[in-house]
C-alpha cells in the first residue's frame, strides 16, 4: 500500500518521518547538552562555594588561636574548652576581607583535644557560609573521629588513676663527647648509651628526665731544672762551642723538629732522624683539573685535609726530619742541678729557663688546685659533667568502672577539673566522642 503524501499550507511536500521525530530529537538535546550543562554549572558553583566557605571557616579558626594565644586563654587541661564570640576576632585578629568582605557572627568552640585544639564553629549571618544554613543537625555520638566533616564537636568523658611520683639514683657523671647531640622528647640532651642509665621498674613509667651539671678541674704544672751557682756556663749546643772545655750532662734539651723535607739529614751521633713516605695530594675541580695540596710537594699524610685533597699520585717520595740533643757547657766549677720542679729545691735557687718542661696533667677533680701561692707555674683547665635520675609514674588501675562526662565527673570527686588535673596524686584519663554535622 502506498503512503500518503503530506504537504504544508504552500503545498509543499513535507517529510512527515522527520516530523515525527522532532519530540524526540529535542528530548535528546534537552538530555544530552542543556541538563549536563546545568549539573556541570551547579558542580563548579558549589566547588567554588566550599572553597569560599572553607577559607573564612580557616581564617576564622586561626583569628580564635591567636585571640586566645593574646589573652593567654587558651585551654590547658585536655577535654577543656573556650567559647570565643566571632565578633570579637575582629578587633585586630581578623580582617573583613578575609570573610569575604562580610561581619559574621557566632561563636568558636575552642577545644584541647590532646597535643593540638579542635574548633567547633557556629558561623551566623556570613550568607551562604553560615553554618545554621549550610549544615544540618547534629549527629549522634561517635567514638570514631569524623575527619570527613567540616563542622565537629568533640565531647570528653573522664576517668582517673591513683599516681605515685618517684625518682631513680642520680647516674654517673658523663662528659660532653658521651652525650649525644640530639635532644630527646623529655627536652634533655642524653647518653649516647642510654642503656647505662638508672633502671625504672617496669611498671613504671618515665615522664621526665632531670640533669644536674657540675664543673671538673684539672691542672698541669710547668716545671724547671733548677742549679747553685752561676759558673761560667754556655748556652744549650749540640756541639762544643769554641772556649768552652767541658760538657755538663746532667742536664739536657732537645732543638725543636724540622718540617720534613725530602732531603736526607746528615747522621749525627747527637740528632734523632724519622723518616715517612710522602705524597702529592690533590683534589679535581669541576672543570677535571687538578689542584693540588702545596703546589704539588711532597707532604706527610697527616698534616693533609683528605676530605678536600681526596686523591694522590700512586708514587712516594721518602721525607725526613730532625731534632738534635743539646747541653750547656762549661769552665771550671761545675753546677749541681736538681730535677725537674715548679719551685726551687733548697739550696738549689737558680731556674734554668731553658729546660721548662710540663708535667702530666692531674685527674679530674671537682675543686680547684689553683691558688696564690701556685698560680706562677701551674694552669687549668676545666670541663662540665652531667649526671640524669628519671622521673616516673606508677599508676593504679582505672578508678571509675565507666568514664564520665565532665559534669558528672565532677560531681563524682567533689572538685573543679582544674584542680583535680594539677593534683600530684592523680592521673586524668581522658577519652572522647565526637559529634558531626551533614550540609544541608
Amino acid at each position: 500500500m502506498k503512503r500518503p503524501t503530506y504537504v504544508d499550507k504552500s503545498g509543499n511536500v513535507v517529510n512527515q518521518s522527520f516530523e515525527n521525530k522532532k519530540p524526540l530529537l529535542a528530548c535528546f538535546f534537552l538530555f544530552g547538552t542543556v541538563i549536563p550543562l546545568i549539573i556541570i554549572g551547579l558542580i563548579i558553583y558549589t566547588m567554588v562555594q566550599n572553597n569560599t566557605c572553607d577559607k573564612i571557616y580557616k581564617a576564622i579558626e586561626q583569628s580564635a588561636l591567636n585571640y586566645l594565644k593574646d589573652r593567654e586563654e587558651l585551654p590547658e587541661i585536655e577535654g577543656e574548652n573556650t567559647i570565643v564570640h566571632i565578633d570579637k576576632l575582629y578587633d585586630g585578629f581578623l580582617r573583613s576581607s578575609q570573610t569575604n568582605d562580610i561581619r559574621c557572627s557566632g561563636t568558636v568552640k575552642v577545644t584541647k583535644y590532646k597535643e593540638t585544639y579542635l574548633y567547633t564553629l557556629d558561623v551566623r549571618g556570613c550568607k551562604e557560609c553560615s553554618t545554621n544554613i549550610r549544615y544540618g543537625d547534629w549527629s549522634n555520638e561517635t567514638s570514631a573521629y569524623p575527619s570527613s566533616h567540616a563542622i565537629i564537636d568533640v565531647i570528653p568523658y573522664y576517668n582517673y588513676y591513683e599516681k605515685e611520683i618517684n625518682n631513680t639514683a642520680w647516674s654517673e657523671y658523663y662528659t660532653q663527647d658521651q652525650i649525644s647531640d640530639k635532644e630527646s622528647k623529655y627536652g634533655v640532651y642524653l647518653p649516647k648509651d642510654e642503656d647505662t642509665l638508672p633502671i625504672v621498674p617496669k611498671e613504671g613509667k618515665i615522664i621526665d628526665i632531670e640533669t644536674e651539671d657540675k664543673i671538673q678541674y684539672r691542672y698541669q704544672d710547668l716545671m724547671w731544672n733548677w742549679y747553685d751557682i752561676e759558673g761560667d756556663y754556655s748556652e744549650y749546643s749540640s756541639e762544643m762551642p769554641d772556649g768552652y772545655a767541658n760538657k755538663d750532662e746532667q742536664v739536657s734539651v732537645y732543638t725543636d723538629w724540622t718540617d720534613y723535607s725530602q732531603n736526607s739529614p746528615e747522621a749525627k751521633s747527637y740528632r734523632e732522624i724519622q723518616s715517612v713516605d710522602g705524597y702529592r695530594y690533590y683534589y679535581e675541580d669541576k672543570n677535571g683539573k687538578k689542584v693540588y695540596y702545596k703546589s704539588g710537594q711532597y707532604v706527610n699524610p697527616e698534616e693533609v685535609d683528605q676530605t678536600k685533597y681526596n686523591m694522590q699520585e700512586p708514587d712516594p717520595a721518602k721525607l725526613y726530619r730532625y731534632r738534635d740533643k743539646q747541653w750547656r757547657w762549661y769552665n771550671g766549677q761545675k753546677r749541681k742541678y736538681s730535677m725537674l720542679y715548679s719551685y726551687a729545691p733548697v739550696g738549689l735557687n737558680l731556674k734554668d729557663e731553658d729546660t721548662a718542661t710540663y708535667g702530666s696533667f692531674s685527674s679530674w677533680e671537682d675543686e680547684s688546685k689553683v691558688n696564690g701561692s701556685n698560680e706562677i707555674y701551674r694552669s687549668e683547665e676545666t670541663r662540665t659533667v652531667t649526671r640524669y635520675r628519671e622521673v616516673y609514674e606508677i599508676l593504679s588501675l582505672k578508678v571509675l568502672k565507666e568514664p564520665l562526662p565532665l559534669d558528672e565527673f565532677e560531681e563524682k570527686v567533689k572538685m573543679d577539673l582544674p584542680d583535680f588535673a594539677y593534683r600530684e596524686d592523680k592521673k586524668l584519663d581522658v577519652t572522647y566522642k565526637f559529634k558531626y554535622r551533614k550540609t544541608a
